[in-house]
């Protein structure tokens, strides 16, 4: 029990201490917003409701950023460790994500008056404030999408740079406007729009600078996702489009309760919303380290990793409800007279409700989700979002109470925390999306590599000839060197050891009348030391390729040499299901054209099921070109990632 309570402890703090800039950056964005806020109130604008019923509108952008990413985050990670696929993936999001963002900003222009006078009951002189806040919205959707791309890549101080930034820039545009005691509504507009373009410019040299990634956002390539992929990031679309509604719907049931009930819960989302800050973080890394888990198949782990993050939440709420007790009469004093005796009774409940959301939200958000399987989890907020806005029309037949109040918003959590608990054990919520079909590794069952200068590469000819020569000298040691050197001459070789490998068979009969020293020659090259002293493919690089399926060698290189080879390079000759190779008697290549037939058809596979490797296109991969199988050329050694990416 000590060592699981250590453990949990180790792997908290292991979590806190990644999620630091990220804990800090919820807590300065808390703050500039609020200074924000307080300076467009100072402005004081007639227009002040019209701005900050626009800004609302603000919050589709940040669903459209927030869906994509968080579906293509899902796709990064479990695949993370693949720098062309993590690349790949955010591209296609941002194509899918401007693609959404242009549609939406199009329907805002196009229809102005419908979401002015019609939705805001607003009816302007000009709506020139309303055109430049569609390109507000348009640039935020692509700032959100690109910060949050860092966020999920786990690059927490650049991403806590490019929202400082913006902010920083907004807020200086407002005390420039107020020192000039110019409001007009259209400047406040420049500013917003002004700050969002330098969030976009500040984000996209962040990610592209980065020497691990260097992602080229606007080097457009075609989407290419699958059918089960489409379905992974429009559930996580939908899912926050969803969930905006059930917010905006529990907003209503609270007014339609109490004023006093909403405006007490209003401010207290903004007085503790860093707690939130601090579950969304932790919640962050433990879903980018669940997620990264199950893309290496590791389920345990990853099972794991979703326990831990469950016990976190509920550490994080136990600070939070100490805290808050604590300074519930400060908190209090920040309302107003008539709010005041209400706040004692409304923080409990605040507390009681946050206690259950923490783990929901948890199981919802940051693991039943990863897995790709969000048809559940869709469902479920469906009706979450059915029930509150049916509450929103039975409450005016309720009772003015605050316990009763947080009850009916709290009802959707009640009814369907059971259900996460149960789909959480059952495990079935884990599975790895990296099994694309449209991924040549997902139609690879069988590999046929070339053996020399493919898996391995022989040593330098220069030094082949130096122990040729070594080999000559001793075993004609009883001759003097200028008799050696005329007898290499007389054989057409050369006195640096040139040409003697293949000629020292017909020498040495000649001198000998037999083969019997030709075989000891070979022997002696085959066990030295030196012997292919150049790279190797290691075992473990291998292994990858043996998880795809069979793995064959069809070498034209001597079946002595080749067995020698692999046993003195420590190849494990298990992971190979045949070796077919040439030798003595059979001087001539390998048809290699019928062997890959052979084992096609013995295999009983595809040609588009088998992969070839070599490093002659000739010999090794115009066969597999003519069959139709896929091929590989090897220039100068290979990795798995860098053949079947």
């Amino acid at each position: 029990m000590k060592s699981a309570a250590k453990k949990f402890f180790a792997n908290f703090w292991e979590v806190f201490k990644e999620s630091k800039f990220l804990i800090i950056k919820y807590v300065a964005v808390a703050v500039l917003y609020s200074i924000i806020s307080i300076l467009s109130n100072l402005l004081g604008v007639e227009e002040l409701t019209y701005l900050n019923a626009f800004l609302s509108i603000y919050a589709f952008a940040s669903i459209i950023a927030f869906g994509v990413s968080n579906g293509i985050a899902i796709f990064m990670n479990q695949n993370y460790g693949s720098n062309y696929k993590v690349r790949k993936y955010a591209k296609v999001g941002f194509e899918i994500n401007l693609a959404f963002s242009v549609v939406s900003t199009v329907i805002l222009a196009c229809f102005p008056k419908f979401f002015i006078e019609i939705l805001m009951d607003y009816h302007p002189q000009s709506y020139t404030f309303y055109y430049i806040m569609c390109g507000y919205f348009f640039l935020s959707c692509i700032s959100s999408y690109l910060t949050n791309t860092m966020k999920s890549l786990k690059f927490f101080k650049r991403q806590l740079i490019s929202e400082m930034i913006p902010l920083v820039v907004t807020i200086v545009g407002f005390l420039a406007l107020y020192f000039s005691g110019e409001y007009y509504l259209n400047y406040i507009a420049i500013a917003y729009v002004v700050s969002a373009a330098i969030a976009i410019v500040v984000s996209y040299v962040l990610l592209v600078k980065n020497k691990q990634l260097s992602i080229n956002f606007f080097k457009f390539q075609t989407v290419n996702l699958t059918k089960k992929q489409w379905g992974v990031l429009l559930s996580n679309l939908a899912v926050e489009f969803i969930w905006q509604i059930g917010y905006y719907a529990t907003a209503i049931i609270l007014i339609r309760f109490s004023e006093g009930i909403f405006n007490t819960y209003s401010y207290l989302e903004n007085v503790l919303d860093v707690f939130n800050g601090l579950l969304f973080a932790i919640g962050t890394v433990n879903a980018i380290k669940i997620t990264r888990l199950l893309g290496k198949d590791r389920f345990d782990e990853a099972y794991q990793q979703a326990k831990y993050s469950i016990y976190m939440s509920l550490f994080i709420w136990l600070f939070y409800f100490i805290a808050s007790m604590i300074f519930i009469y400060p908190i209090a004093l920040g309302v107003n007279d008539e709010y005041f005796g209400l706040m004692f009774t409304v923080l409990p409940c605040y507390l009681a409700i946050h206690l259950l959301r923490f783990v929901s939200w948890n199981m919802g958000s940051h693991m039943l989700r990863l897995g790709g399987k969000n048809k559940p989890f869709v469902i479920i907020e469906i009706f979450c979002t059915i029930i509150l806005i049916a509450s929103c029309f039975v409450v005016q037949f309720l009772p003015l109470s605050v316990p009763l109040a947080y009850f009916v918003i709290l009802i959707p959590t009640l009814i369907f925390l059971p259900v996460y608990l149960i789909i959480f054990k059952s495990k079935r919520w884990m599975s790895n999306i990296n099994k694309d079909p449209n991924l040549l590794s997902n139609k690879i069952k069988l590999t046929i590599f070339d053996f020399r200068e493919t898996l391995v590469w022989d040593m330098k000819k220069d030094n082949h000839r130096k122990l040729n020569l070594q080999w000559f000298n001793q075993h004609f040691s009883n001759l003097t060197q200028n008799q050696r050197n005329q007898l290499l001459k007389k054989y057409g070789c050369g006195l640096n050891g040139e040409g003697l490998s293949s000629n020292i068979n017909k020498m040495l009969f000649d001198v000998e009348g037999s083969n019997a020293s030709y075989l000891i020659f070979r022997e002696y090259v085959k066990t030295n030391k030196n012997y292919m002293r150049g790279k190797k493919i290691s075992n473990q690089e291998l292994q990858k390729f043996k998880q795809l399926g069979k793995i064959y060698i069809v070498s034209n290189y001597k079946q002595g040499d080749l067995l020698a080879a692999l046993e003195y390079n420590n190849f494990d000759e298990s992971m190979f299901e045949e070796i077919i190779s040439n030798d003595l008697s059979k001087p001539e290549n390998l048809d290699k054209f019928k062997i890959y037939q052979e084992i096609m058809q013995k295999s009983n596979l595809k040609p588009y099921q088998i992969l070839v490797v070599g490093n002659n296109f000739k010999h090794d991969l115009q066969s597999a070109k003519k069959l139709g199988m896929h091929y590989y050329l090897v220039k100068d050694g290979f990795t798995y990632d860098e053949i079947l990416t």
